[in-house]
Formats: C-alpha cells, sequence, structure tokens
C-alpha cells in the first residue's frame, strides 16, 4: 500500500470524518458513548499497483475488534479502533483458517483475478463447485495471503455499537448522518479509485446510489453479492455465490 494513500484514507476518515461527525479522534467515541469510529479499512500492501483494482464493501464490521482483543499498534500503545496494520493483522490470517465470510470475500477476489499472470496458476475450475470455504482450503496460506494483499475492503456503515461482540446481527447497519456518511464513503472510493466495487449483501443500497458511486470513480464496475455467510441451500456454493451473480449482472471475462 502506498504511503499517499494511506495518508488521504487517514485524512478523510479521522481528520474529516471526526469533524463532520463528531466523534473522538482517540477513542473513536461519538458522544453520546454508545457507539465507536471502527476505524481504518483493510487495504492489501499491492493494492495500489494490483490490475484490477477490487474494493469490496461490506455493510458493517460486526463487532468492537480492537477493544475485545486489546489490539495495539507497533509501538504497544492500546488501540480503540483499527489503524491500517492492525486492519491487516486481524484480517490475514498466518494459519490460512477463515470463517464463512472472509472465505467467500477471498474467492471472490480470486474469481475476478484469475486471469491474471500472478493469479492464473491458483484457480481451478473444481472450486466452483465447492463451497467458498473448502474452496479456499485448496489454498496455501500463503497464497491466500496474496489475493489478500492484491484487494482492499472496507465497510458502508463506519459505527459499531461498543464492546459489541459476536458478527450476527444488524444493530450497525443504519445511519447517524445519511448525508455526512454518505458523502465520506463517496470520497474514500475516490481515494481507492478502484476498477471493481462488489457490494456484498448491501441490498439497501440504491440505484441511485449506485450512480453516485460510479459518477465519482469514471469506469467503475458496480457489482451486488449476497453475503457468504447465507444459509439459503446451496448459496455458499462459489457457482451460486459468485459467478453466476456475476454473470447475471453483466460481468464479463474480457473485462480483465
Amino acid at each position: 500500500m502506498s504511503a499517499e494513500l494511506q495518508r488521504d484514507i487517514r485524512k478523510i476518515l479521522v481528520e474529516d470524518f471526526s469533524e463532520a461527525i463528531g466523534f473522538d479522534k482517540e477513542t473513536g467515541l461519538l458522544p453520546n458513548g454508545k457507539k465507536r469510529f471502527a476505524g481504518m479499512p483493510f487495504v492489501g500492501f499491492r493494492y495500489s499497483e494490483q490490475t484490477p483494482k477490487i474494493l469490496i464493501v461490506g455493510e458493517d464490521i460486526g463487532s468492537d475488534e480492537c477493544v475485545n482483543d486489546n489490539a495495539k499498534d507497533i509501538n504497544g500503545t492500546p488501540l480503540y479502533f483499527h489503524d491500517f496494520d492492525s486492519k491487516r493483522k486481524n484480517s490475514v490470517n498466518v494459519a490460512g483458517k477463515y470463517y464463512a465470510h472472509l472465505a467467500g470475500t477471498y474467492m471472490t477476489a480470486l474469481y475476478l483475478l484469475r486471469n491474471c499472470d500472478k493469479f492464473k496458476d491458483m484457480w481451478e475450475e473444481s472450486m466452483c463447485e465447492k463451497t467458498a470455504h473448502w474452496a479456499l482450503k485448496m489454498l496455501s496460506a500463503s497464497q491466500i495471503a496474496k489475493i489478500a494483499h492484491a484487494i482492499a475492503l472496507t465497510n458502508l456503515h463506519k459505527f459499531v455499537a461498543v464492546v459489541r461482540k459476536g458478527k450476527s446481527g444488524d444493530q450497525d447497519r443504519n445511519w447517524i448522518d445519511y448525508d455526512k456518511e454518505f458523502a465520506i464513503f463517496i470520497e474514500e472510493v475516490k481515494c481507492f479509485a478502484p476498477d471493481i466495487i462488489i457490494l456484498q449483501a448491501i441490498n439497501s443500497v440504491s440505484e441511485a446510489e449506485i450512480e453516485q458511486i460510479k459518477q465519482a470513480v469514471k469506469g467503475v464496475a458496480v457489482y451486488k453479492l449476497t453475503h457468504p455467510s447465507t444459509r439459503r441451500k446451496g448459496g455458499r456454493i462459489v457457482q451460486n455465490l459468485i459467478i453466476d451473480p456475476l454473470r447475471k449482472q453483466g460481468y464479463k471475462e474480457e473485462k480483465l
């Protein structure tokens, strides 16, 4: 990840956003103390140099990760919300073990990158018939990390209930100030300047809002996919979760 990209995203999400919405820049807490800013997005080390650039957008972080995990920065100072390093540590497992959400996320990325030279040897057609979890198990930990560090992940909703645990539920999928929050999201997207955006289980995003995203980044392709943790029968199979929905929305291999 380039230092310039990191600087620009931090300015938008911490400096500008805290001033606009009123959260504390050290603790991330909103004035009522009930929610905190969740922190920086995940940006792979090689995102800036990757073609195509893929940004995957989820609904919300799901838990107060830094506080629950007693996270610290590189100097040993406690973190109340993610910095870039802690978010990468949280998102890339050195043992190559991933729950359904990240397994589906990284398999989505691999499918979109499968024709790129660095990833051709990772994709196998037999993956289509497996769940994303089992398909990802066909890869080594280092291969999965390579996929992760080629993409970026962020969330539409930037706040989380204080000390929230677990990942289920929709309690943080609401707006505190829609106009300010969506405007910051658009500025964040501009910084990433992706070629492809995947809206992961965000059915609430309207066609008008998708058009705003496309206006912000000229030429970007935007697709909607189901959440990788779906409980629909057969819904986690790569063909059903990723390939068929992308094709139905006009995704074509030659775009890569």
